[in-house]
């Protein structure tokens, strides 16, 4: 049953990024000039909701061994 919780929380965590990458998308294509900048908050965007998906690996891998 651990299995399937971090599995659901790597997927949402996934989810997330996609979200974060989709609206900087948008944006760019809303005001152009402002490309560098949101290029700089999706990337660290991106980067934050990736720790939760490392987190929930590690947490896997974890799990794993212990069994």
């Amino acid at each position: 049953m651990e299995f399937v919780g971090i599995g659901l929380g790597m997927g949402i965590a996934s989810f997330g990024e996609a979200l974060v990458i989709k609206q900087a998308i948008e944006s760019v294509a809303r005001q152009p000039e402002m490309s560098g900048t949101l290029r700089t908050l999706m990337i660290l965007g991106a980067a934050l909701v990736e720790t939760g998906i490392i987190f929930s690996f590690i947490l896997g891998l974890l799990v794993w061994i212990k069994l």
